[in-house]
């Protein structure tokens, strides 16, 4: 099965956001990881970003670990920090139909 973490952040222009995302996208590609970034453009969260990473959850545990691991990513976690700030994270499983 495959599961998700589906984040929201507010924070960061898209000048900021878009190279430490693309590089991210990079390090989690590396590990077998989908990487996806969307920006809202209506409603209350308009300007915020919507993050989802996806995997298989048979290897979550150890995608976790290597990525902890992974200097790329962690590089990618601290500007991140800088300049936005995750407002909310949900996990959820995909449903084979």
């Amino acid at each position: 099965m495959t599961i998700s973490a589906i984040s929201h952040y507010r924070g960061g222009t898209i000048e900021q956001v878009i190279p430490v995302a693309k590089r991210l996208k990079a390090a989690y590609l590396k590990h077998g990881i989908v990487y996806r970034l969307s920006r809202f453009e209506s409603g209350p969260n308009a300007g915020d970003w919507f993050v989802m990473v996806t995997s298989d959850q048979m290897a979550q545990d150890r995608l976790q670990a290597a990525i902890t691991q992974d200097p790329d990513c962690q590089q990618a976690f601290a500007e991140i920090a800088t300049f936005a700030k995750r407002i909310s994270r949900e996990v959820v499983v995909d449903l084979e139909l």
